[in-house]
């Protein structure tokens, strides 16, 4: 099962981080669904969808669950899924979990050295150390500083959640074939 990390940006827009499950990376799954997907068409497209469907919200889930708060929330809050089907014959069905905070990289990865803007700082100094208004500024400054001599350490949450979730992700896929091989030896799906 291979979960693609893509760090992307689109002309004029903050950096996006996300995942994107690719299930025919596992070659015996691949060949499995190749063959029967001819005989069913349709109806196996179904079947992949939903399945890319049921992949794509556990790992969104994960993704969720392991995304750190931060001072706003807006980080976790912004984890997105979406599945697209490309085509039906051959079964072609991309899931993807991204978040849509334009600095989830930089938590993810960390970051160099830098001049870090105060007024986020001192927000965050508040809402996570409860260091009063009055006082929070030179906390922030000292971070700051902090920051600019030693950058700052990813948090790994993206790849943590796909630690967790691949498990369920190939299970679902897995599914999905005896799915489509019931239907083969007509059965019920």
């Amino acid at each position: 099962m291979a979960i693609v990390v893509i760090a992307s940006q689109q002309l004029g827009s903050p950096f996006t981080l996300s995942y994107e499950i690719q299930p025919d990376s596992l070659q015996a799954l691949s060949v499995q669904l190749a063959a029967v997907s001819q005989a069913l068409g349709p109806q196996a497209a179904r079947i992949v969808e939903q399945a890319m469907a049921k992949a794509t919200e556990q790992l969104r889930t994960v993704a969720f669950e392991e995304t750190p708060v931060g001072a706003t929330g807006f980080l976790r809050g912004g984890v997105a899924a979406d599945v697209q089907v490309i085509s039906q014959e051959p079964v072609d069905v991309a899931g993807q979990v991204w978040w849509q905070a334009g600095y989830a990289p930089v938590v993810e990865y960390g970051s160099r050295p830098h001049w870090a803007p105060i007024a986020p700082l001192q927000h965050w100094v508040e809402r996570k150390l409860h260091v009063p208004p009055g006082e929070s500024y030179g906390v922030a400054r000292k971070i700051q500083f902090k920051i600019a001599r030693h950058g700052t350490r990813g948090q790994e949450f993206a790849r943590r959640a796909v630690e967790q979730a691949e498990p369920f992700v190939e299970r679902a896929f897995r599914q999905a074939v005896d799915r489509i091989a019931r239907l083969i030896s007509g059965g019920q799906a």
